[in-house]
């Protein structure tokens, strides 16, 4: 997988975990989210990857509509 697009996909999925976070959830589902976050943490440090670039991924996958999502993938590829 390309690595930009990687980056964005871990972005994107750390967006998407910490927005379950904000919701009512169980213990249980609690600590998985967490331990997923944490393994996107990691996995952003042993790839060396550029941080400033996630968190700008972060914002801009929050700030995007649909086709927008869709024609920056393609972007990516």
């Amino acid at each position: 997988m390309n690595t930009e697009k990687e980056l964005f996909n871990l972005a994107k999925h750390y967006v998407m975990l910490s927005e379950e976070l904000k919701k009512e959830l169980l213990e249980f589902e609690l600590e998985e989210i967490k331990e997923e976050l944490g393994k996107i943490s990691n996995t952003i440090l042993e790839k060396n990857y550029d941080i400033e670039k996630f968190v700008y991924y972060q914002q801009l996958y929050k700030e995007m509509s649909v086709s927008e999502y869709f024609d920056f993938i393609k972007t990516l590829e």
